[in-house]
């Protein structure tokens, strides 16, 4: 679904083709990485029920689910983020091949292999019916990117991870001061200038297209896999830290989770009035804030020295291995109660029925995409 221009989608796994690169593996991505898995089932079990009801009618639940949608949508600017993160870092050597033969291969599979069921069973629903033709319909669908509305991301990641070797070939070469002000001016275009003409009716100009803060969120993650051993602001961080305008690192986990509970408690206060109506999806300042701080904060997190085979360990990668999967299934069962079934959380008391709709989502999803892993072929080379 579409609001303002940019879409309500999510995608829980973006690197997984790298989850198997033993040279590093840093615990915080894989524990970001379901946390934005979880958050990302909930914002679609919100969205579906607002696709299918009239919300005019709920305008307390709607008010709910405004509330809802700021909290969570961090989910996908963080995917981006860990994954510009792993694919820009210089430190690893990620040719065009590995490109074209790992990952995007992955991502084209996923497309067709689940994409084509989905957009199939798109027209039997509205046909009443399935027709043997409507397989290859389903087919060109998926080729011009028709399928289900969640299936788009990863369109959006195959063209991210084409255009990463000319990313990583630039910005070794760009100066860090460049990179900074490309990304203001990015911020400035897709999300500050869109937000002050909503919030004061303006029309200011430029405004770049929605598209392009996919990019910001990418490169971020460059800035953040670059900048972690002399803080993101390189050689100005230092300076700033001796001149104590910069907090030491002690400090900087409590003032980052300070700023995460702020912007989360001022998103949940500006839906109170029932007013502010801004819908920006993952353009919105704040939600851009919140992921970034939310991503800073978990760089921050003790390191922990797990054994390959202790249970913590084993059940946190096995949870993020599961993540891709559980992004391409759980649709399936929102529409079974939504579409199928005409069961929503608004046919019961929300402050119930949404919870549980979740969590039977969340779980019915890790189940699937358990046994979806289990077949050799779909865990080596899609999921």
């Amino acid at each position: 679904m579409k609001v303002q221009g940019t879409a309500w989608i999510a995608a829980p796994w973006l690197a997984v083709g790298l989850n198997g690169d033993k040279r590093m593996r840093e615990a915080f991505l894989d524990k970001l990485r379901v946390a934005a898995t979880c958050a990302v089932v909930l914002l679609h079990t919100v969205t579906g029920v607002m696709d299918s009801a009239d919300m005019s009618l709920y305008p307390t639940e709607y008010k709910i689910f405004q509330m809802i949608l700021d909290l969570v949508c961090w989910s996908v600017p963080m995917f981006v983020i860990i994954s510009g993160y792993l694919f820009l870092n210089p430190a690893r050597q990620i040719g065009v091949g590995k490109i074209l033969k790992k990952y995007c291969r992955r991502i084209v599979l996923a497309l067709f292999l689940f994409g084509v069921p989905y957009a199939c069973m798109e027209q039997t629903a509205l046909e009443g019916g399935f027709r043997w033709e409507m397989i290859g319909k389903a087919f060109v669908m998926v080729l011009k990117g028709q399928s289900w509305s969640h299936m788009w991301y990863l369109y959006l990641i195959l063209i991210l991870y084409l255009l990463t070797p000319a990313l990583r070939y630039l910005l070794a070469r760009i100066p860090r001061a460049v990179i900074w002000g490309a990304e203001l001016v990015i911020f400035t275009g897709c999300s500050v200038l869109p937000w002050v003409s909503w919030v004061w009716g303006l029309e200011l100009q430029p405004v770049l297209p929605d598209q392009v803060i996919y990019l910001f969120y990418y490169i971020c993650g460059y800035l953040f896999v670059t900048g972690r051993q002399e803080g993101l602001l390189g050689k100005w961080g230092r300076t700033l830290r001796k001149k104590g305008i910069v907090a030491s690192g002690i400090a900087m986990p409590g003032i980052l989770l300070t700023g995460i509970l702020l912007s989360a408690a001022g998103m949940v206060c500006s839906r109170l009035s029932g007013t502010y109506t801004v819908q920006m999806a993952y353009a919105y300042p704040f939600t851009a804030l919140l992921a970034l701080l939310l991503f800073g904060w978990g760089m921050t997190w003790p390191v922990q020295k797990e054994e390959q085979g202790t249970k913590a360990a084993g059940f946190r990668k096995q949870a993020a291995a599961l993540s891709f999967a559980v992004y391409l299934v759980h649709p399936v069962f929102l529409n079974i109660a939504y579409k199928a079934l005409h069961v929503t959380p608004l046919s019961f008391t929300v402050g119930i029925s949404l919870p549980l709709f979740f969590l039977g989502t969340l779980v019915l999803s890790a189940a699937s995409a358990w046994i979806l892993r289990r077949t050799a072929i779909l865990r080596d080379y899609v999921l």
